[in-house]
């Protein structure tokens, strides 16, 4: 099967599980239990779905090499829209959302794409200095940082360290040496301990949240997730018919797997998972004949981390191996910026599988 082929699908089958999720949860909204709280959650979500659908179609017929030209534009475009939401009141005690009337999205999310290309054409104008410290290590991490740091503000941990790992891990996967990637994360490490144990930098919630976890004690959204996946069992109660995801907070973006587990059992979730795997897969695969271009070999490293990455945050939380925080299921989850940012990424991951001419 052409690869192009296989990502098409792979994506679809993901599309339809998140509509049949969010129909399950739409018609349990309309129910006693949330009144009409979610009303119309469907369509909106259709809707989000058709947007970056047409963003994708854009993108995917863009020569990818174009994007070489325009990473400039896209890193200072980035850095004002995420600077933008701090001249505003905070929402929710954070200040991650831009809002033009009843429209609002999340500039994090599409930094996730735009730093990725940013990244992935610094390797390819320096790929024959990728081993030293300073132009292979220190200076894209140092060109990257005000982008984190605003994302930090906001703040969104979670973002940031999924944003922060992709890069360090496209910069290994194309000759920073593995001694820097580690010395990295040890600073990292040792930053945060510092900060959780001296109450630095972190909000009260996110203390709670890594208090809670390292005791060993589960959320009550993270009880009641694990709960829905134990009652669906091996094949689910069907779709529709589950019961405990309309009383999990977010279910429609962060626990997403939960209601996956309740109506389609652990088949359905392994499915799910089996998805994201072959999708990541043929992403990687599909670049093994352009090896020679640094640029398209470094974009879909990196999207492939993204996409890996959440997945694995995503169903970690779900189950309580990782502290709760808010990190969407690529392709399924609601809400209209991950969407699109997705949306984006794969179109132009399209083009430079398509670029290929090879079939897997």
């Amino acid at each position: 099967m052409p690869k192009f082929a296989s990502i098409a699908i792979s994506v679809c089958v993901l599309i339809a599980i998140g509509i049949v999720i969010m129909s399950s949860v739409d018609i349990a909204s309309q129910m006693a239990t949330w009144g009409n709280e979610a009303w119309g959650l469907l369509t909106k979500h259709i809707g989000k779905i058709a947007a970056g659908i047409v963003v994708l179609t854009v993108l995917a017929f863009v020569p990818y090499r174009k994007h070489l030209k325009l990473v400039v534009l896209y890193y200072f475009l980035t850095l004002g829209l995420l600077a933008l939401p701090f001249i505003s009141e905070p929402t929710l005690g954070s200040k991650r959302w831009i809002y033009i009337g009843n429209f609002s999205f999340q500039p994090s999310e599409l930094a996730k794409i735009s730093l990725i290309l940013f990244i992935s054409s610094y390797i390819y104008q320096n790929k024959e200095n990728m081993s030293k410290f300073f132009k292979g290590f220190v200076i894209p991490i140092m060109m990257v940082s005000p982008c984190f740091l605003l994302i930090l503000l906001e703040p969104d941990l979670s973002t940031t360290a999924i944003l922060m790992l992709v890069i360090l891990l496209m910069l290994y996967s194309h000759g920073a040496k593995g001694v820097y990637i580690l010395t990295c994360f040890l600073i990292i490490a040792l930053v945060f301990y510092v900060s959780y144990t001296q109450g630095l930098f972190l909000k009260n919630y996110q203390i709670s949240r890594f208090n809670m976890f390292v005791q060993g004690k589960l959320p009550e959204q993270v009880q009641k997730a694990i709960q829905s996946v134990k009652e669906g069992g091996l094949l689910g109660k069907g779709l529709g018919l589950g019961e405990v995801k309309i009383t999990i907070p977010a279910v429609i973006s962060d626990f997403v797997f939960a209601v996956i587990g309740e109506e389609m059992g652990l088949v359905g979730i392994i499915v799910t998972v089996a998805l994201y795997w072959w999708l990541i897969r043929v992403l990687i695969k599909s670049v093994e004949k352009l090896s020679s271009d640094a640029f398209a070999t470094a974009y879909i490293t990196g999207f492939s981390c993204l996409i890996f990455l959440q997945v694995l945050v995503n169903l970690g939380v779900m189950v309580g191996f990782l502290p709760v925080t808010g990190v969407t299921l690529p392709f399924i989850s609601h809400g209209g910026s991950s969407i699109i940012a997705f949306f984006a990424g794969l179109g132009i991951a399209l083009n430079i599988v398509s670029s290929t001419g090879e079939t897997s």
